[in-house]
């Protein structure tokens, strides 16, 4: 396996018909490539932050956190995170003091140039099982699921001297993710996670499957589905015994009660679904669940 090689996995055939789900599972390989190629230093939203003060130095807060697709309060904290390390600089706006400008300071225009070139190996590598053709089009179509507005597309279409905005594809991801996250909370809630849900909906098809069996089919690694199945046993949604043939084996089913909740579940479940492939045609949405899929290695 080549460096940044992420290895394709398998998944429940109705997970595989799930927007939501595939593009969680890309943005695990998107994370998974952060990490290898960028580090811990910057996280992607506060580079995407710190690209769009080297494209429009001074603008204020808010429009800075919209053009990062971050909310009020989200982009309230990390700016006062950058501004405490030093790559930020904020002041007050002297014709209107209810606004906060900001700028990059010289450390901040640094980091942004010292990141760059793993930013460009991580869209590289998350393209890379698609076609030049495949990856113009799953960047139009998560264009269009993570609801963009033109000024924030714009943004990054002008940094094509910093990173090449046609291989900005984790940003589209994560702006797609958290569209999911919001629709998730208003026709789900919070009941119910969509791993969660992931996980219930894998033991559905697949009863007294072993744990890890189940962990893949809901694409989540060993230590995050050790704590959730664990949650869900206290919750008494999922029955869990060892294997009378391999005691290192856990084997998992629904409970009645786990059964009841994932089925009261589906309606919003299929809701969420259908809404975050609603800007896009309907002739289209098998094509680019294909692209996504992809690009989640599934």
């Amino acid at each position: 396996m080549v460096l940044g090689e992420i290895p394709t996995t398998r998944v429940s055939a109705r997970l595989q018909q799930s927007p939501g789900h595939l593009i969680r599972v890309a943005q695990q390989v998107h994370t998974r490539l952060w990490s290898e190629h960028v580090g811990a230093d910057l996280t992607a939203p506060q580079f995407a932050v710190l690209l769009v003060l080297a494209l429009e130095p001074g603008a204020d807060q808010r429009t800075v956190g919209e053009r990062a697709s971050l909310d009020k309060a989200t982009m309230a904290e990390m700016v006062a995170r950058l501004v405490r390390r030093g790559l930020v600089l904020r002041r007050r706006d002297p014709a209107d003091g209810r606004r906060k400008l900001l700028a990059l300071s010289q450390s901040g225009a640094q980091a942004v140039r010292e990141a760059t070139g793993g930013v460009v190996r991580v869209q590289r590598v998350l393209f890379e099982p698609l076609t030049p053709e495949e990856q113009v089009e799953i960047v139009r179509v998560m264009a269009k699921i993570a609801r963009l507005e033109p000024a924030a597309v714009a943004v990054f279409s002008d940094a094509r001297p910093i990173l090449d905005a046609q291989r900005a594809i984790g940003y589209l991801i994560r702006v797609g993710q958290q569209v999911h996250t919001k629709l998730w909370s208003e026709h789900v809630g919070a009941e119910l996670t969509a791993p969660q849900f992931a996980v219930l909906d894998a033991l559905e098809l697949e009863p007294g499957a072993d744990q890890r069996t189940v962990g893949e089919l809901a694409s989540l690694d060993k230590a995050t589905m050790a704590e959730m199945v664990s949650r869900l046993v206290r919750r008494g949604l999922v029955q869990r015994r060892r294997d009378p043939s391999d005691g290192r084996r856990n084997l998992l089913s629904l409970s009645p009660a786990g059964q009841d909740l994932l089925h009261r579940s589906a309606a919003g479940v299929a809701e969420v679904q259908r809404l975050l492939l609603a800007p896009l045609e309907e002739e289209e949405h098998e094509a680019a669940l294909a692209l996504i899929a992809k690009a989640a290695r599934l």
